[in-house]
């Protein structure tokens, strides 16, 4: 899917990997701190197995009692890059109706804000 209105600063998107499959998922430590990773099998344009090292940002949540339309469907914080981040996802659908995820982040701070449809924040509280 190649849509960059959805690949700004602190947005993203995330599209369906056609037959991929988590190969392993574990823990590991390195300078005292522990961390989850996977390996993820997909293929290349050829058809080809390939293989990738993911490792996890934070836990995400189903926001089953959404506050509004713009609430995102799924969120929680990540840590990239050492800063903290809420991250909301959004499930869409391109249109030719391929689906896909729009990602928005906003640094955390401990006051509530969330996002919008778009990902940009907002003074509504986050339900995350």
């Amino acid at each position: 899917m190649e849509n960059k209105e959805f690949d700004n600063e602190k947005r993203g998107y995330l599209w369906h990997e056609n037959n991929s499959t988590i190969e392993r998922k574990g823990s590991f430590t390195i300078d005292g701190k522990k961390h989850y990773g996977a390996i993820v099998k997909s293929h290349n344009d050829n058809g080809e197995s390939k293989y990738e090292f993911m490792v996890s940002t934070g836990l995400l949540h189903l926001n089953t009692d959404r506050m509004s339309e713009n609430s995102p469907d799924m969120g929680g914080k990540v840590t990239i890059n050492n800063q903290i981040y809420k991250l909301g996802c959004w499930a869409k659908n391109s249109e030719n109706g391929t689906p896909f995820t729009s990602l928005g982040f906003q640094v955390f701070e401990d006051k509530a804000v969330g996002f919008d449809a778009n990902g940009s924040p907002t003074e509504e509280k986050a339900p995350f």
